[in-house]
């Protein structure tokens, strides 16, 4: 069995647990720039139709009283950071699928009590709630999070396989996109239920078969799926609402996109040799630039070296539309920086005796404005 733990309306819910004046109000979260989207919405605005990836004027038309709120990915990342902590408190096998998911694996002791444990801390701690799926194979658990939400528990034992997916829509399978759903639809195929019966047909594509057949496994792979691939770089990248000229911000933003990719490096229990930094002009195309040490490091402060010597080579005339800054040539280090670096209290603080001006989240929420 395998459990997906999917936090709620994450941003959204960050936002309403740290201001008591939003509670029971419709609020989305919406980035800084003027082509912004919705980031995220709480389940309040989601009644009203707002939706992840509408525009804000879309989204007020539908909720006219919506509480836009800037978002303050700083703040995401190191509460993020956190609950995998207490995720790795309880269980020793799983995978961080994104910012607000993991899959964990529960050939474990107690494993079911476990996680309402979990849930519990996650809620004590942060005022947060999360929906747990527990199924044969990681496509169910993903079902299974979705179909209880919010603050839900759903388990779906092999015997209940059938019965649970039956009736759900077909969009609600990992990986039916727009195009594989319109195909389904023109075939008369809406449930997930007509679906299986589809694809025992000879017209059925293979595709369709091995997606049913993925999904109605009763067990999967379970050391390849939690196998965690040697990464060969770890980048964070952005592309600029508004094309910008300044390089003080540039700069600050190239050393935030630095601290995001090491805060990854380092928490993976990785170091580096290279810093990489690429940027797109407006008008004039792309200039990138490298610089290694002689060495593998997990130094923060040597990365923050090599950055300001190839940034003054890279930046030139003109608008920037994108920026991007990348370590690689990576080798795993350390592991006491693994658990150094759960800690979002201890990440600070690791800065600070590094004299990092970075290590302030007052600063970190200042340079995140600017993306």
């Amino acid at each position: 069995m395998v459990a997906l733990l999917d936090m709620d309306a994450f941003f959204a819910s960050v936002e309403c647990a740290r201001n008591p004046f939003l509670s029971g109000k419709p609020v989305a979260v919406i980035g800084w720039g003027k082509r912004t989207a919705i980031s995220s919405a709480n389940y309040v605005a989601k009644k009203f139709g707002v939706r992840t990836g509408m525009a804000p004027q879309m989204a007020k038309k539908l909720c006219p009283n919506l509480v836009l709120v800037k978002a303050d990915f700083a703040e995401y990342e190191s509460i993020s950071l956190d609950i995998e902590s207490l995720v790795c408190k309880f269980f020793p096998i799983y995978i961080k699928s994104s910012i607000d998911e993991f899959y964990i694996d529960l050939n474990i002791a107690n494993s079911i009590e476990r996680l309402k444990r979990l849930k519990q801390e996650i809620f004590q701690k942060h005022r947060l709630t999360c929906s747990i799926g527990v199924a044969p194979n990681p496509i169910l658990s993903k079902i299974a999070s979705e179909t209880c939400k919010p603050n839900g528990f759903k388990m779906v034992d092999k015997e209940q396989i059938l019965s649970f997916v039956q009736h759900l829509p077909i969009s609600v399978i990992p990986g039916v996109g727009q195009k594989t759903e319109e195909y389904l639809k023109r075939m008369n195929v809406e449930t997930v239920g007509k679906l299986i019966e589809f694809s025992k047909t000879p017209s059925a594509p293979e595709s369709i078969k091995d997606l049913v057949s993925s999904l109605l496994s009763e067990d999967f792979d379970r050391k390849e799926f939690f196998r965690r691939k040697p990464p060969k770089s770890f980048s964070h990248m952005k592309t600029f609402d508004l094309d910008v000229s300044e390089n003080y911000t540039l700069k600050q933003v190239a050393i935030y996109l630095l601290y995001r990719a090491y805060l990854r490096m380092v928490r993976e229990g990785y170091g580096a040799k290279t810093v990489s930094m690429i940027i797109k002009y407006a008008k004039s195309g792309a200039v990138s630039c490298s610089k290694s040490l002689s060495h593998w490091s997990n130094d923060f402060l040597k990365f923050t070296e090599l950055l300001d010597s190839i940034f003054s080579r890279t930046v030139g005339e003109g608008p920037v539309r994108m920026l991007g800054v990348s370590l690689s040539d990576v080798k795993p280090m350390d592991a006491v920086q693994l658990h150094l670096f759960r800690n979002s209290e201890k990440i600070m603080k690791a800065f600070q005796l590094n004299g990092v001006e970075i290590s302030s989240r007052l600063f970190m929420r200042k340079v995140s404005r600017c993306l």
